[in-house]
């Protein structure tokens, strides 16, 4: 009978171990929150930038190695940024944009080691959009997200 007790009481532990277990499971580190941003990349005499790939680049000091949310234009221009999930937009902060354009010549190379300003491939900007150390456009993701980006470039 004695027998008996000490095996009920090791059991209560030993459940409740596993339940605590079984919650935690899936548990990982959590993405931070991020806001919808859309918009529309084109150029100062309002031609779309169809193609264009556009990358932000986190400002703030503890973020600079943070996910880049990123995007490619569709024929109009119109853009939904992408940090975990697709269209999920952005973590909410300062940003430098790179913009990249490709070109639609045949057999034209287009190569995002253009990215960083040295104009290489097809890129129709030549590389003044796609320095991330020295970005030509900033902009900044209020906590409400921006569903209504114009992002201008001389194309």
């Amino acid at each position: 009978m004695m027998n008996q007790h000490r095996y009920r009481n090791c059991m209560f532990p030993s459940g409740m171990m596993f339940v605590v277990l079984a919650a935690t499971i899936g548990c990982g580190p959590s993405t931070p929150k991020t806001a919808v941003v859309t918009g529309i990349v084109k150029t100062k005499d309002g031609r779309p930038c169809e193609s264009a790939f556009v990358v932000f680049h986190p400002q703030e000091k503890g973020r600079l190695n943070a996910p880049k949310p990123f995007a490619t234009a569709d024929a109009q221009g119109a853009i939904a940024l992408t940090t975990f999930a697709q269209g999920d937009g952005a973590v909410p902060g300062d940003y430098g944009v790179t913009i990249v354009w490709p070109g639609k010549e045949k057999g034209s190379e287009f190569s995002l080691s253009g990215e960083g300003g040295s104009g290489v491939g097809a890129d129709q900007l030549q590389g003044r959009y796609g320095d991330p150390k020295n970005p030509k456009i900033k902009v900044s993701i209020p906590d409400a997200g921006n569903p209504s980006l114009v992002l201008e470039v001389d194309g």
